[in-house]
């Protein structure tokens, strides 16, 4: 295994971790936070959590590339609760104009269900994207489709592991059903950034130095 392949393993491997812990995280601390903050306030605190656990996953592989690396773990956090707190939001208001009342996911038919989380990927992906870009462009050309990426990458990912996870698990909403959806999306958004990641720092390109980090 090459040095390139190497780092895209794990790459997508730290990705579906960060979302992972983030989200195994975020749901049990959101009650108390609910609680003292209210929903509005709190609810992108608490999805905060989530970009913050994926910036610190990718973090080892990110200082590789640049310098002050630091930066990606609080844009992360940042882009990370601003997309899913507005994916949430769009999906709940269509959703209330469209069924006449709030939106429960496991009421929701395979198809509509699929594109409701992909439409959370998309603007998760495509925010966190922009917040990450803001770091990568101070360090190499071209890299503006990492936002497309993103946004394609987490959307495309939720949409299929919400189909495969309704035709392995006859409970929408379980727990299994719950991993698969977070386990296959965030794989595929992993797979989509790392082939970008690679060829924005192919391994020829001279690493920072670690007095510049």
């Amino acid at each position: 295994m090459n040095s390139s392949q190497a780092e895209r393993l794990q790459w997508i491997t730290l990705t579906v971790l960060g979302l992972v812990a983030g989200l195994a995280i975020a749901l049990p601390l959101g009650v108390p936070i609910f609680a003292i903050a209210g929903a509005m306030v709190g609810t992108p605190i608490v999805l905060s959590i989530v970009g913050l656990s994926l910036g610190t996953a990718q973090w080892p592989i990110i200082r590789r590339h640049l310098s002050s690396s630091w930066w990606w773990v609080v844009v992360s956090a940042l882009g990370m609760a601003v997309g899913l707190t507005a994916g949430v939001i769009l999906v709940e208001q269509v959703g209330r104009a469209l069924l006449g009342g709030p939106v429960n996911f496991r009421m929701l038919g395979v198809a509509a269900r699929a594109v409701s989380f992909a439409t959370i990927g998309a603007m998760a992906g495509g925010s966190l994207g922009l917040a990450q870009w803001l770091v990568l462009r101070r360090h190499t050309h071209n890299c503006k489709h990492w936002i497309r990426v993103n946004a394609w990458g987490l959307g495309a990912g939720l949409a299929c592991s919400s189909f495969l996870a309704d035709a392995l698990v006859p409970r929408p909403g379980s727990l299994a059903s719950a991993v698969i959806l977070l386990v296959i999306g965030s794989a595929v958004a992993g797979a989509c950034t790392s082939k970008t990641l690679v060829e924005l720092f192919p391994p020829s390109t001279q690493h920072i130095s670690a007095t510049s980090r």
